[in-house]
């Protein structure tokens, strides 16, 4: 009775600094959750670091901390997180999906695409795999398959924006364009005000050579957004196509004034393009584009 005693103590002896490890680790990783709802991400990875180098094998704090760490733009940290995640629960779909993403993020798309076949297995029906699984097709270059999971992603949530975008630009790198006309056109019934999708709506037709319907699009989309320096590009562009000097002018100028951080090749062009129209009386290029 006393040999059993004592081993019993030993082991109480040894587990006690284990259980007050776990307590101390819950006690940050739930402030991390209370500094998080607060928006103080920066105060919430603290916690949560703390709490993983106190209980290394702490699924939820390690998921968590791979959020925080996405929400601030770091998707490699992040999927460090969500690798430790998969190893402690491999049938979580949630960190197989979010591990998927962050592969995405940073150009691992095989990686991404097996992470998130995973989470599909163990959740067909979730709409964020969906959508990024398209996503990881799409930087392949794989459109056939990108589309095939963005079409099941919007019949998952079909009042989703995001989705039908998505789509619409896949289907925009095949032959499918009115197709991709039909996607975004759902998409900006669902958000009107999005220049974004105006700007892929108009290159969308602009590949169709509708002149007209793309510029359109364009101008919706400085409307919605005045430094949306790409559509002022392509409006420069196309007005020029269409002998419209003293327009072509504008936009060139309106993509200088606000497109610093655009391309370089892009930006020459403009520069390029502007000079031609000095030394003309009526603002026309002296010698438009074709």
């Amino acid at each position: 009775m006393r040999r059993t005693t004592v081993i019993a103590a030993l082991a109480l002896a040894l587990l006690m600094p284990m259980v007050a490890r776990a307590d101390e680790a819950a006690g940050h990783y739930n402030l991390a959750l209370q500094f998080k709802r607060e928006g103080k991400t920066a105060e919430a990875i603290g916690e949560c670091e703390t709490a993983v180098k106190l209980r290394p094998d702490y699924a939820a704090a390690h998921f968590t901390l791979g959020n925080l760490y996405r929400a601030t733009g770091d998707y490699q940290k992040a999927a460090g997180e969500y690798e430790v995640t998969v190893k402690l629960q491999p049938r979580d779909a949630p960190a197989h999906a979010n591990l998927g993403a962050a592969y995405a993020r940073i150009k691992r798309p095989d990686d991404a695409i097996r992470e998130l076949e995973v989470a599909i297995g163990i959740a067909p029906d979730d709409y964020e795999s969906q959508i990024s699984l398209g996503f990881a097709y799409k930087q392949k270059g794989d459109y056939k398959h990108a589309i095939e999971h963005l079409e099941k992603a919007t019949t998952i949530k079909p009042d989703d924006a995001q989705g039908w975008t998505n789509l619409g630009v896949a289907r925009s790198k095949t032959d499918d364009k009115e197709g991709a006309i039909v996607a975004l056109k759902k998409a900006l019934a669902i958000k009107p005000n999005d220049a974004e999708l105006h700007f892929d709506l108009g290159a969308v037709y602009r590949r169709q050579r509708k002149t007209d319907e793309a510029i359109a699009e364009y101008q919706v989309a400085v409307q919605k957004d005045p430094h949306y320096a790409k559509a002022y590009y392509d409006l420069g562009v196309m007005y020029s196509q269409e002998r419209k000097g003293p327009e072509a002018r504008a936009a060139f100028e309106k993509y200088i004034e606000y497109g610093s951080h655009e391309d370089a090749a892009s930006r020459k062009d403009a520069e390029e393009r502007l000079k031609t129209f000095k030394g003309t009386s009526d603002g026309q290029a002296a010698h438009p584009s074709k």
